[in-house]
C-alpha cells in the first residue's frame, strides 16, 4: 500500500482563471491582465457545518490556511475513492483529529492534515483497509517562528518537560557557524515529529510527550525523504494507549523555512514483519520499554512529497467541470 503525501503552498495567488469554470458569470477581462481573487471565494463549494468553522478564524492567514486543508481533504477522497464532493461529510475526533462521517464505508480510511506557516499537508492512505489497522499523522512547522532577540536557552527552557535529556543535548550540542538557528531548527524537527506520533495515536494535548523519544540519525535535513530516525518508548501511564509495533516516519523539508514529519503505524502483523526489530534494544526494567526501528516500511517509499498548484487541487476539491 502506498501513502498520498501532498503539500500546497498557501501563498499561491488564487487567479481568475483558476475558478473561472466553476462559476457561470465573472466580472469580464479580456485584456490578458493576471486577476488575483480572494481564496474566500472557495468558501462556497464546502458544506455550511465546514465554512461555519472556518468562518470562526478571525485572521485572513488562519482562514486560509485551514479552507486550503479543508479543500485537499475533499481533493483526496474525490481522487483515489471517486466519491462525489457534496457527498462528503467530516466530524472531528475526541482528540480533535478530522475523520469521515460519510460515505460509511470509508470511514476506516485514515489520513491526516496539518498546517502552519506557508504551508498546508496530508496524508493519507490510498486503498481502504477494512479494519482501519493504518494510523496516520502528519505535521508541519514554520521553524523561522521565534521571539526576536530571545536565546534558544530561554526559548528551550519553556519545554523540558516535553523532551527527553537526550533530544535536549542533541538540539544544543549542535556546533554549526550559525548555531543557533540549527539548534531552532533541531527543536522544531524533533516537535515536528512528536505532533506526527501524537496526531496518529489521535490522542489528547496532555499527552506525555517525554514518552516518546527521537533519535536522529541524519542531522541535517534536505527536501529528500529521511526514514532513518529511530524511536523510544518510554512506558506510558496507559500503555494500551501506545502500541510499539509497527512504526515508520519519514521527514523532510519543504522549503528553507519550513519541515515536516509523517508517523504511520500498523496493525496489521504483515506490516510488522517487514520491520526490523533488535531484540537486545528491548528493557525490561519497570519505568522504560524501547523499540528500536532501524528501516523504513514499504509504505514509505522515498519518494518526494507531492507539491499541488490551485488547478491541480480544484479540479478534484470542488465541481470542476471535467473539459477544464
Amino acid at each position: 500500500m502506498q501513502l498520498a503525501r501532498w503539500a500546497f503552498n498557501i501563498r499561491q495567488p488564487l487567479l481568475l482563471e483558476n475558478i473561472e469554470p466553476l462559476v457561470t458569470s465573472l466580472t469580464d477581462v479580456n485584456d490578458g491582465r493576471r486577476v488575483i481573487v480572494p481564496v474566500s471565494n472557495l468558501l462556497n463549494y464546502l458544506p455550511k457545518s465546514e465554512t461555519d468553522v472556518l468562518l470562526q478564524h478571525r485572521l485572513e492567514d488562519d482562514m486560509r490556511r485551514a479552507l486550503i486543508a479543508r479543500l485537499m481533504i475533499h481533493a483526496f477522497f474525490t481522487a483515489y475513492y471517486d466519491c462525489q464532493w457534496d457527498e462528503l461529510v467530516f466530524d472531528n475526533s475526541e482528540g480533535t483529529k478530522p475523520v469521515l462521517v460519510s460515505p460509511e464505508h470509508l470511514k476506516n480510511v485514515s489520513f491526516n492534515i496539518s498546517h502552519h506557516g506557508d504551508w498546508a499537508i496530508l496524508v493519507g492512505e490510498t486503498e481502504a483497509s477494512a479494519d482501519g489497522s493504518l494510523r496516520l499523522g502528519v505535521d508541519v512547522v514554520d521553524f523561522q517562528e521565534q521571539v526576536p532577540g530571545e536565546s534558544f536557552e530561554t526559548f528551550s527552557s519553556c519545554f523540558q518537560d516535553q523532551f527527553t535529556p537526550k533530544e535536549m543535548k542533541f538540539m544544543t550540542d549542535a556546533s554549526s557557524p550559525s548555531r543557533t538557528e540549527t539548534q531552532l531548527k533541531r527543536f522544531y524537527r524533533l516537535w515536528c515529529l512528536k505532533e506526527s506520533m501524537i496526531k496518529a495515536l489521535d490522542v489528547s494535548s496532555d499527552f506525555d510527550l517525554k514518552t516518546i523519544e527521537f533519535t536522529i540519525q541524519d542531522n541535517e535535513e534536505t527536501e529528500k525523504p529521511i526514514h532513518s530516525t529511530v524511536i523510544e518508548l518510554h512506558e506510558p501511564k496507559k500503555p494500551e494507549l501506545l502500541p510499539q509495533e509497527g512504526w515508520s516516519f519519514e521527514e523532510a523539508l519543504l522549503d528553507d523555512g519550513h519541515c515536516y514529519a509523517i508517523a504511520a503505524q500498523s496493525l496489521s502483523s504483515s506490516f510488522s514483519s517487514s520491520l526490523s526489530c533488535d531484540s537486545s534494544s528491548l528493557s525490561t526494567s519497570s519505568s522504560l520499554s524501547m523499540m528500536e526501528i532501524e528501516k523504513p516500511t514499504p509504505i514509505l517509499d522515498g519518494s518526494e512529497i507531492r507539491r499541488f498548484d490551485w488547478k491541480e487541487l480544484l479540479e478534484n476539491a470542488v465541481p470542476y467541470p471535467s473539459q477544464c
